[in-house]
């Protein structure tokens, strides 16, 4: 039986100033930074392609993610 997968939206934030967060940014195609083996998805708060993929919930805190499609920034919740 396949696990049903949650879709999260996160926050939309400004670019941060330089040298204050580390920002994670898919190189190449596609837009997914990260893969795991949980059932959480966290999507572009803006055009809700997914960033991060199957990870548990409050396992990422704090981080911010560049989306490859639309280009703005994403924010994890602490």
């Amino acid at each position: 039986m396949a696990m049903k997968q949650r879709r999260v939206s996160l926050a939309v934030i400004p670019e941060p100033e330089p040298n204050t967060r580390s920002v994670l940014i898919r190189s190449g195609e596609g837009t997914v930074v990260m893969q795991g083996e949980g059932k959480v998805i966290l999507e572009c708060g803006n055009c809700h392609e997914p960033l991060v993929q199957g990870i548990e919930m409050k396992q990422l805190k704090n981080l911010v993610f560049k989306c490859n499609n639309c280009g703005v920034y994403n924010e994890t919740l602490a």
